[in-house]
């Protein structure tokens, strides 16, 4: 089931494990960044099939942004995921227009002094912190946030397949966390299941509920889906949105603009959206 996130207990009900097949997900995102070069490319979807995946431990109205900040301080990524599992992400400019990235590594781009900030929570309780990067890789790093942030042990592991064009071929990810209690070394065992497991999304994304559980036991020993939940990218940007930069510009800047008769364009960086604002949307700015 494609962008369906699976929740399960296992380890008798000590390690919640969440996986999904979110192939479609970033198949809609890569659409809209054709052009970026595959190093960039296995980094947004790294970033934003981690998110995907995450969006399943959100409750009620609560959000999960983070902004990424490599080692060079104007390479960015920013991404966000809602508790109803919607996920977007875009690069800054400064990253986009990086040159001669095409044989850079994640751990090249990343550099030794990145760091993650954090936003979670509700509009009315909101909990920011920041993480360095000291794995030089964005799904470990999340994961490292966890860890330091949370105190609570969690393991994330993406596989994004991609031919020599830079198409995407599949992507999945799979999410493991200790619920209170339970043995670190539990979530090390777990860990190593899934190294040695190449092919462990073919078995566990069944088509059938019975036979991912099925597979979850066979893998893990014993195991429980105790639900699940859906993942999808969704920009929600709109024209009303964009009027801000109108009021962000100069009086004179937007006169000038009336005086050559151009319309005025806002661009989403999300969704790739390009909103034109007329001679008569301006005039009613003054």
């Amino acid at each position: 089931m494609q962008n369906a996130i699976v929740k399960a207990l296992i380890n008798e009900e000590q390690i919640r494990l969440y996986f999904i097949d979110n192939t479609q997900l970033l198949r809609d995102i890569c659409a809209l960044n054709q052009e970026l070069p595959k190093p960039l490319k296995l980094l947004l979807g790294k970033t934003i099939s981690a998110m995907s995946i995450l969006s399943g431990t959100l409750k009620g109205n609560q959000r999960m942004s983070i902004q990424v900040t490599l080692s060079n301080p104007h390479h960015m990524i920013f991404a966000e995921a809602e508790a109803n599992g919607n996920v977007r992400e875009y690069l800054n400019e400064e990253l986009l227009r990086t040159s001669n990235i095409e044989e850079k590594s994640m751990q090249d781009l990343i550099g030794p002094s990145g760091m993650i900030r954090v936003i979670k929570g509700s509009e009315m309780n909101q909990f920011t912190s920041i993480t360095d990067m000291p794995n030089q890789h964005i799904t470990d790093d999340i994961a490292n946030y966890f860890v330091k942030s949370d105190q609570t042990p969690t393991y994330l592991y993406s596989d994004i397949q991609l031919d020599n064009e830079a198409s995407l071929l599949s992507s999945h990810a799979l999410y493991a966390q200790l619920l209170p209690s339970a043995p670190p070394h539990l979530l090390s065992e777990v860990k190593m299941i899934v190294k040695a497991n190449p092919d462990i999304f073919s078995k566990l994304n069944a088509k059938e509920a019975s036979d991912s559980e099925e597979a979850l036991i066979q893998l893990f020993g014993d195991a429980k889906i105790i639900g699940h939940s859906s993942s999808q990218f969704f920009c929600g940007c709109s024209k009303e949105m964009f009027y801000g930069i109108l009021y962000s510009l100069s009086e004179e800047d937007i006169k000038r603009s009336m005086e050559r008769n151009e319309d005025i364009e806002a661009f989403c960086h999300i969704c790739g959206k390009t909103y034109t604002f007329e001679q008569k949307e301006m005039q009613q700015l003054f």
